[in-house]
């Protein structure tokens, strides 16, 4: 009974991890691929990430990624 319990948590576990994994590596994808800021900031922008995990991808997402009209605007540039 107790080893069924370990066992969900376990697996419950293990997919939040498996999520936060892919969040993060696509958050550094994008992150790169990005030509709107230096190399520099790049750079911090990935050690913050990769060194407070939580806290830095929260404040990339709401922070950090380019916002919709600017990306619509920058689009319009190069055509």
């Amino acid at each position: 009974m107790l080893l069924d319990f370990f066992s969900v948590l376990l697996k419950g576990y293990l997919i939040l991890v498996a999520i936060w994994l892919v969040t993060i590596i696509i958050v550094a994808i994008t992150l790169f691929k990005r030509k709107d800021i230096p190399l520099p900031v790049k750079i911090l922008w990935a050690a913050i990430i990769f060194i407070a995990p939580v806290i830095g991808l929260i404040f990339y997402l709401i922070l950090g990624l380019p916002k919709r009209k600017k990306l619509l605007d920058v689009d319009k540039q190069k055509i």
